[in-house]
């Protein structure tokens, strides 16, 4: 698939998009279908929405954006709050020249696109939840610390399996992982902290955007049962368990989820 990078605010941020490749400095073409503009979760990168754009691409334009920080894009730190990624986001839809773009979020990215749809509703034509919350279970200081240790470097990094269902075969596993090492953890950590702070489950009424949401059968509990809430605060919500995956739904079973948005975004109305 096609890469580059957009400028936006100082900060180098790279994209991986379908359709033909576009000279430096020229935005994606976005003429196909419908434009989705995806925005990964804590600690990782648009790449791992590849799977979506080589099933999406044939119908849809859809661009994935690594936040600042995270794997190839430029910076040290994360943005630290979910309010200045969505702000961010919002700077590539313009550096872009997109028009009401579906934004699909997963886990923190969801929360980017939630944030987005409410601070600036004018920007977004729908959106798209996976495996994301409203407002994320209080983490105490302690669940933080093994990473502390890491970015202090009193301890290795380690890559559980957790976030994956126990149905999901290792080497889809382990290409998660890959994509996760290539974001610092001082990164991922600024991440998880950025989402500690964020709320939207009293504003979800004020979200307009048609919206679909989406779900591991084997996601953590309490994100589970959260985002059943997240799908019942939004007027007009969609919502789709997905069998055999885990938290990294989109990346596990990437037919199942493809399909899905295919449909979401060809009943969109004109």
């Amino acid at each position: 698939m096609p890469e580059k990078y957009v400028t936006v605010d100082g900060i180098a941020t790279h994209l991986h998009h379908t359709g033909p490749t576009t000279l430096p400095g020229t935005p994606p073409d976005t003429r196909l279908g419908r434009t989705l503009l995806c925005v990964h979760g804590s600690g990782n990168n648009g790449h791992s929405f590849m799977p979506l754009l080589e099933r999406l691409g044939d119908a849809h334009s859809v661009i994935a954006v690594s936040l600042p920080a995270h794997a190839r894009s430029a910076g040290l730190e994360s943005l630290g709050s979910i309010e200045a990624m969505a702000a961010h986001t919002a700077g590539v839809i313009e550096a872009l020249g997109l028009q009401r773009p579906v934004v699909m979020g997963h886990s923190m990215g969801g929360a980017v696109a939630l944030e987005l749809a409410l601070e600036r509703p004018q920007a977004v034509g729908g959106l798209v939840i996976v495996g994301s919350l409203a407002k994320f279970p209080p983490l105490p200081d302690e669940v933080f610390q093994p990473l502390r240790d890491v970015v202090e470097g009193r301890a290795r990094r380690s890559f559980p399996r957790d976030a994956y269902s126990p149905s999901t075969p290792d080497e889809v596993v382990h290409r998660g992982w890959m994509e996760d090492a290539k974001t610092d953890p001082r990164v991922m950590l600024g991440d998880l902290l950025s989402i500690r702070g964020w709320a939207a489950d009293e504003r979800l009424g004020e979200i307009a955007a048609p919206t679909l949401v989406i779900w591991g059968e084997d996601e953590f509990p309490p994100m589970k049962d959260g985002g059943l809430a997240l799908g019942r605060g939004i007027g007009g919500a969609r919502s789709l368990t997905v069998p055999e995956a885990g938290h990294m739904v989109h990346f596990e079973q990437p037919d199942l989820v493809a399909e899905a948005v295919r449909s979401f975004l060809e009943e969109l109305p004109a």
